[in-house]
């Protein structure tokens, strides 16, 4: 939000026509003078303009506004008063080279300046759990997966893939995955940051699924009807990658957590896969295979095998081409 220096006579009428200022952002400063109205005390240094009160029926004090845009004060001397009467002190704004306060008046933002709500920090549709200059983050405190304006689409058979307010690592929503317990799959999918050969990804996961047959959660597609399964359970509870043309596969010593958010980073290049698990590279799983190109990234749960009914929930999704990390 911004706003302009005005007249002395525009600022009297605006006074008299509105009980209330719009809410700005910025400092309130302080000067020295004097004013009466119908509502407190106004002050002002660094006078450009003065005038001096009168009093009677609807008198309106003198002293008034400053704007912002290189700290310009406007004050009056004197005192105004009546029934009625109208404060001059409507607005107080911060500049770097005068200032002014009053009973009632609303700081303002410097000319130039503008409202925290077109200053998001985040990229793609993050919010608080997302920091600026990532090519993808998202906390899903926007627009919901797979509605209209989503990077997101929705890939699912038999198991329901919907964000929710029950379970959020930052904010208040998250993506949540319920799996049956039968073969079947239900996916984020996201193809903006692609395609791509050299990249990071990072999810937070909270997992309620005990490890039952073959399991995938976070995986990319490539070229050929490949795919690069990165974090796979194989059925023993471990993290595991694997490739879905020669079932090539490596399980780590690590296990799942289950029931709390943890942050798992990928970074996949024209050489190979590297995984890691709150911030530690799991280099037990490190794949040295040839994959050059992938077209999309798909987060979820995907079950190949009948067993145990399960839940994901996914939060704070960020890809970039340098490692993101667990802050």
């Amino acid at each position: 939000m911004r706003y302009s220096p005005y007249g002395w006579s525009a600022l009297a009428v605006a006074a008299l026509a509105c009980s209330s200022n719009a809410p700005r952002t910025g400092s309130t400063a302080t000067g020295s003078g004097e004013e009466t109205g119908a509502s407190g005390d106004g002050t002002g240094s660094g006078s450009v303009a003065q005038g001096t009160g009168g009093s009677g029926s609807g008198g309106l004090s003198s002293t008034g506004s400053s704007t912002g845009n290189s700290g310009t004060t406007v004050a009056g001397s004197g005192s105004g008063s009546g029934s009625g009467g109208v404060s001059g002190m409507g607005s107080s704004g911060g500049g770097s080279g005068g200032s002014s306060s009053g009973s009632g008046g609303s700081s303002a933002t410097p000319d130039g300046g503008d409202d925290a709500s077109s200053d998001s920090a985040s990229a793609g549709e993050g919010g608080a759990g997302c920091a600026s200059g990532y090519q993808l983050c998202d906390d899903f405190e926007g627009v919901a997966a797979g509605a209209t304006g989503s990077v997101w689409t929705i890939d699912n058979s038999g198991y329901t893939v919907e964000t929710v307010t029950t379970m959020a690592h930052s904010g208040t929503h998250s993506v949540h995955v319920a799996a049956k317990g039968v073969s079947g799959h239900g996916y984020i999918v996201e193809t903006k940051t692609f395609p791509a050969t050299d990249f990071w990804g990072r999810a937070y996961l909270l997992l309620q699924a005990p490890g039952s047959g073959h399991e995938v959660f976070v995986a990319l597609d490539g070229n050929n009807n490949e795919q690069v399964r990165i974090l796979n359970d194989l059925g023993n509870g471990k993290i595991a990658t694997n490739r879905r043309s020669d079932d090539q596969s490596k399980e780590s010593s690590q296990a799942y957590p289950m029931g709390t958010w943890a942050c798992y980073e990928w970074h996949e290049t024209p050489t190979g896969l590297h995984v890691y698990f709150q911030g530690s590279e799991l280099t037990d799983i490190a794949e040295t295979w040839t994959e050059a190109t992938f077209s999309l990234l798909r987060l979820g749960f995907e079950r190949f095998d009948t067993g145990t009914g399960g839940d994901i929930y996914i939060d704070d999704v960020a890809v970039n081409n340098e490692q993101i990390g667990c802050d």
